[in-house]
């Protein structure tokens, strides 16, 4: 397979994977409360299971707001997968863009409370996303980095 048809499948499938990420959100934070409740209880039930103790060290922690994040962190960094690493703050605006369309949508659906404090945490989720794919990124260019220059090197020393 070529560079180019192995590039073309990798975005394909970072946009299937930036997808994904936007229709979960919207199922989770958009759908009726009865679809809905179910995943959410299993969600509280497992924070007060196996993080509650680590809620204490965390400031203003608490398990709503821990989800609110945790679901914007997959979206922060599948769309900062898709844009150039110098792009990187779109993925941010995205997060904060879909959470405030949310949170606006949600004050017309029965059932649903708009709470302008979920457009932080699920930024600050967005935010974990993006440095998450920004280490990865800034690992691989080192490690490609030593790589070339260890190569050079060599092939230095092999022509002396």
């Amino acid at each position: 397979m070529s560079d180019s048809a192995r590039a073309a499948r990798s975005r394909t499938t970072r946009a299937v994977a930036a997808v994904a990420a936007i229709v979960a959100v919207a199922v989770l934070t958009l759908g009726p409360r009865a679809l809905v409740a179910p995943a959410r209880g299993e969600f509280m039930r497992l924070m007060d299971v196996v993080t509650a103790p680590l809620l204490v060290w965390i400031p203003y922690g608490d398990a709503e707001r821990i989800l609110n994040t945790l679901l914007f962190v997959p979206l922060g960094a599948t769309i900062a997968l898709l844009l150039r690493k110098r792009y990187w703050v779109l993925a941010v605006l995205a997060g904060l863009a879909l959470s405030a369309a949310v949170e606006y949508a949600q004050a017309s659906i029965p059932g649903r409370v708009p709470d302008p404090e979920d457009v932080f945490w699920n930024t600050a989720g967005a935010v974990i996303g993006v440095v998450a794919v920004t280490i990865c990124r800034l690992t691989v260019s080192a490690v490609e980095a030593i790589r070339r220059a260890s190569t050079r090197a060599a092939r230095s020393a092999a022509g002396r």
